[in-house]
């Protein structure tokens, strides 16, 4: 990475005394995490992570002291525009400077592994403290990081006082989802990913990586299903194994399917969990727009080895695999 000049080096002694209470939002990719971290930023109980936090990271306090904050958001906010970002173009959810981001792009940045680790924590903790020092209240951190749905037990650890928000998806939809956002980001190169994830630009700038990811999951999808179903596999196979070493009062776990149905009881089932109340009184049913989305084609022929190899989520979960494709 070029060398950044560090504006909030000079205020990071202030940081020593700052204390947290992390708040994570755990699944697979593509599992609906993205629309809950949203709706339950929404209820303003929380300090979120944001893009503004993420790509302006090193001018967080330097902009907070200098009240330059929301002129910077604002500024970031105006160049997604200019650049004709509207969307994440995987989804349909809408993206400004206080979009709620995924944590582990800004790990990514600074290290080669987007989950907390004994490498990054010290990173990851001084982004809490940065956010709580800025927001200057008492919310908690409210993180989320796919990369981090089998590292729980890592993270309890590390942070005793840790609560988690699970979020479950039948894994052929979540595949399907998957694999169709990483043929659009692969095929055109995504200017708003490239503000985030470090990686994703060095795929671009090599020719040959380019060719193999584009050739597993553009072309040959059925490889990047496969790929994509054995990580899964092995990250739902540690959620089963662990789930019931975290004690039961500090995490809750919802389905995607529950939770679109019945948002508003849901969601009031997750804030009753986490001891939050909403400052704001919201209808969480504005949030879900139903829309009828097929499977990719190359999951509907690979859908036995899925059921195979996601054998124990599929029945732990109810999930059949027959469904509409």
């Amino acid at each position: 990475m070029k060398n950044v000049q560090n504006f909030d080096q000079q205020y990071l002694k202030q940081l020593e005394d700052i204390k947290f209470q992390p708040v994570f939002i755990l699944g697979l990719h593509r599992s609906g995490t993205s629309i809950l971290y949203k709706m339950l930023a929404a209820t303003d109980g929380f300090n979120p992570i944001t893009a503004y936090h993420i790509i302006e990271y090193d001018k967080l306090i330097d902009n907070h002291i200098n009240q330059r904050e929301e002129v910077a958001k604002r500024e970031l906010t105006e160049s997604f525009k200019e650049q004709g970002l509207d969307d994440r173009a995987i989804d349909q959810l809408k993206i400004n400077a206080d979009f709620a981001e995924e944590y582990g792009f800004l790990l990514g940045q600074h290290s080669s592994q987007m989950y907390i680790s004994p490498k990054n924590l010290p990173l990851f903790m001084e982004m809490c403290k940065k956010i709580q020092f800025i927001a200057k209240n008492n919310k908690p951190i409210l993180l989320k990081n796919p990369y981090d749905f089998s590292n729980f037990l890592y993270i309890k650890k590390i942070f005793p006082n840790a609560k988690f928000v699970f979020i479950h998806r039948h894994p052929l939809k979540t595949l399907s989802s998957a694999i169709k956002a990483v043929d659009v980001i692969m095929k055109n190169k995504n200017l708003y990913t490239t503000k985030l994830f470090r990686l994703y630009n060095k795929i671009f700038e090599n020719p040959l990586s380019l060719f193999v990811v584009r050739l597993c999951f553009c072309r040959f999808k059925e490889l990047g299903v496969i790929y994509l179903t054995l990580n899964s596999s092995s990250d739902t196979s540690y959620y089963l194994k662990n789930i019931q070493k975290l004690p039961k009062k500090d995490y809750v776990s919802i389905n995607y399917e529950d939770f679109c149905k019945d948002p508003q009881k849901n969601m009031e089932k997750i804030l009753h969990s986490l001891k939050i109340k909403a400052s704001n009184k919201i209808d969480f049913t504005n949030f879900i727009k139903p829309r009828k989305t097929q499977l990719d084609q190359s999951v509907v022929r690979l859908r036995k080895f899925i059921c195979v190899f996601m054998k124990k989520y599929f029945k732990h979960f109810g999930y059949s695999i027959d469904i509409e494709i």
